[in-house]
């Protein structure tokens, strides 16, 4: 018998345990990998064996396809979707100090990647010829194609404190980004050489960096499977500042986990508040709509109906002419007056027309409930 499915803040916990970093597809790829996601259907049958349509204008026969409300690929998947894991999932981990987004610079794995890198450094290096020429210097070096590619991960832990690079990049200035991209002309051997320094100490921070974030992911590791009853296995015990710097973080992922399971169960709440709503909106319809038929009956069993569809024209010749009036500011007395309207007495209005301009709600009626 197989127990619940993990909550989606242990599966981002086991990925980034066992990577060092991943982005927001590879996390959704690798958790849904073998499963079929449910596509969104171009159009419904309904019971007639027919397309069922949707009116789109007050034009005659202005109708297209009628298309459901769009659906999560994976609605029993704790990750749902691409935007619910990043909106929702991720969001809330990274506002926890759970993970972080870093700046990655990998190396370049296929040929599109290459060749992307050699136009864009063909590209650059045209520019520079073409500024040199317009203010008459030395031809600049030709740009030299990157070998890395820059990327956006998730990473385990808070944002580290970057302070220290950061003082050093300011202290490079445009200096070490003009050698990285070749943009020095006629640099003197010597300050070559102090840049190539500076630019070996930066990476040697970003290094230290790497090894603090893997170092990080494996105590991560740690006590995850310590949180779930797994045996370690690791053969070397830990200081007790490390022990407690697990409990911690153990404790904060479990706080998470609890806070995501709340979140869940709100919105199993709202979602059946919101089909109750529904069901009582479709029923009043129903009875406003039975009131109306009636109604529609007894008036045509008197023979009031020419009456009624004589007076309901004049009300929006009357609304018509108002409304010119409103815009050109014209003296529209005399058409009142051919309309049976004299002076000073109120214009009748069009209740069905005056429900509809009111509105009972946008979208659902979600804002109208009381």
């Amino acid at each position: 018998m197989s127990g619940p499915p993990p909550s989606a803040t242990r599966i981002v916990q086991s990925l980034l345990s066992s990577h060092p970093h991943m982005n927001t597809q590879q996390m959704y790829q690798a958790a849904t990998e073998g499963l079929r996601p449910i596509l969104r259907p171009a159009h419904v049958i309904d019971n007639q064996g027919r397309i069922r349509m949707k009116r789109v204008s007050n034009m005659r026969e202005g109708r297209r396809p009628w298309v459901p409300m769009p659906t999560a690929p994976f609605p029993d998947h704790p990750f749902k979707s691409v935007n619910f894991l990043k909106r929702t999932i991720l969001a809330s981990l990274e506002s926890q100090g759970l993970i972080h987004k870093a700046r990655i610079e990998r190396p370049i794995e296929t040929d599109e990647e290459r060749q992307e890198a050699i136009a864009t450094a063909m590209r650059l290096t045209r520019k520079d010829e073409r500024t040199a020429m317009r203010l008459n210097e030395p031809v600049p070096v030709p740009r030299i194609p990157k070998t890395t590619v820059t990327e956006y991960a998730w990473k385990m832990g808070s944002a580290p404190d970057r302070s220290e690079q950061t003082s050093i990049s300011e202290r490079l200035g445009g200096e070490a980004g003009f050698e990285k991209n070749n943009r020095n002309r006629d640099v003197p051997p010597h300050q070559v050489e102090i840049l190539d320094e500076e630019q070996r100490e930066l990476n040697r921070l970003n290094e230290l960096d790497e090894e603090y974030d893997r170092a990080l992911a494996l105590r991560m590791q740690r006590a995850w499977e310590k949180n779930r009853g797994q045996s370690l296995g690791l053969g070397s015990s830990s200081t007790g500042e490390v022990e407690v710097e697990e409990d911690e973080i153990s404790r904060r992922w479990d706080q998470a986990v609890r806070l995501e399971e709340k979140f869940l169960e709100s919105q199993v709440v709202e979602q059946q508040q919101i089909e109750e709503r529904q069901q009582a909106r479709r029923a009043a319809f129903r009875l406003e709509r039975e009131r109306k038929k009636q109604e529609r009956m007894e008036d045509e069993l008197a023979g009031r109906l020419p009456a009624i569809r004589a007076e309901r024209k004049r009300i929006e010749a009357l609304e018509a002419i108002e409304s010119y009036a409103r815009q050109t500011g014209e003296d529209v007395s005399g058409w009142y007056e051919e309309l049976g309207i004299n002076e000073g007495e109120e214009i009748p209005v069009n209740e069905d027309r005056k429900k509809k301009r009111g509105g009972g709600g946008g979208g659902f009626g979600l804002k109208r409930d009381v």
